[in-house]
């Protein structure tokens, strides 16, 4: 009778334990699902028109992939300025999700002389929010042209605007 009365007890606490391990695990994966929901909707590949504020420069294209991991790739329009003795790579940078459509970002461009001497860095901060299509977003960014000792040039604001690329079937 006590071995039958203690198998039970054990029998409902080992229920209890389940029950509640796989309440656990259900909410786990609902917050990983909703947070990996919320990245994916970031990721992938845009084209954008960036605008300087004040016309400090002309409005110029972008391409930009946010990819799953966290890591962004960009390629600006001018990227070779002969004119001024510059070039600049391409830019890599992180994002993070800061909100269901809200994203955060930074990118980092080399810039060298015609010879391939480094002379500075290009940084790119930045804030997106993609709209309720999920195929654009808009935003605002702050752009920091540096010297190699990490001195500040020059500076300009200004606003983003990107629209998804997307697969389009041969004519």
């Amino acid at each position: 009778m006590y071995f039958t009365k203690s198998l039970n007890r054990i029998n409902r606490v080992g229920t209890s334990l389940l029950l509640v391990a796989v309440i656990f695990t259900t909410s786990v994966a609902n917050a990983q699902q909703s947070s990996s929901s919320t990245k994916k909707v970031i990721v992938g590949s845009w084209l954008e028109t960036v605008t300087f504020s004040g016309g400090v420069l002309p409005p110029l294209k972008s391409l930009v992939t946010f990819s799953a991991d966290g890591t962004l790739a960009v390629a600006d329009q001018g990227n070779v300025n002969i004119a001024a003795g510059q070039l600049f790579s391409a830019g890599h940078g992180a994002w993070v999700a800061q909100g269901e459509r809200t994203f955060s970002w930074t990118t980092v461009e080399l810039i060298s002389d015609l010879n391939g001497n480094l002379i500075g860095t290009l940084k790119v901060r930045g804030t997106y929010t993609v709209d309720e299509s999920g195929n654009g977003y808009s935003g605002v960014f702050l752009a920091e042209i540096k010297d190699t000792s990490d001195n500040v040039l020059f500076s300009a604001g200004g606003t983003n605007a990107g629209v998804r690329i997307q697969v389009e079937p041969l004519p």
